[in-house]
């Protein structure tokens, strides 16, 4: 996988949801799916460029606590910094979503130069209100040629 494709691959890292263990809010690992990039942008520079992109990512909940989806899409929108070389040295990123019962998180993170993605749960309405500021780490698991690309995601405790 070149360069360029790993951080692609870092952008859609973005995800997470809370659950409840002993009295507290906490997240719970998660998969998602990302599609290829359905935008994206390269805005080159003399030492080095910034990748925009955005995706429709597939999240799948099955470990949610009752009364939660247990599968989810997410409209994610990331930018990248890249060296000369193409290796990613930081980013951010943002995924929106909206639930079957209409109700909305935002979560936003830093895209890592180890191809992490350390974000947490920033707006929420419903049922994710009472987890704003709970955090997690995403890692991308596989990825395929056109962009494609699975992720795993973990709270960070």
């Amino acid at each position: 996988m070149n360069k360029t494709m790993k951080a692609l691959a870092v952008l859609s890292v973005m995800s997470s949801s809370p659950a409840l263990a002993d009295g507290h809010a906490q997240l719970w690992d998660m998969v998602g799916i990302a599609n290829a990039p359905s935008a994206m942008q390269v805005i080159e520079g003399a030492s080095g460029s910034i990748m925009i992109s955005s995706s429709t990512d597939l999240w799948d909940w099955s470990n949610a606590p009752e009364g939660f989806p247990t599968l989810v899409t997410a409209e994610c929108s990331n930018a990248i910094a890249l060296t000369t070389d193409g290796a990613p040295f930081g980013g951010v990123g943002v995924c929106s979503m909206m639930d079957p019962d209409g109700d909305l998180a935002i979560f936003f993170g830093e895209i890592t130069p180890q191809f992490e993605y350390v974000g947490a749960l920033t707006a929420a309405s419903g049922k994710y209100a009472p987890y704003i500021d709970q955090e997690f780490v995403g890692t991308v698991t596989g990825m395929l040629d056109s962009g494609q690309q699975m992720y795993h995601v973990v709270p960070l405790e």
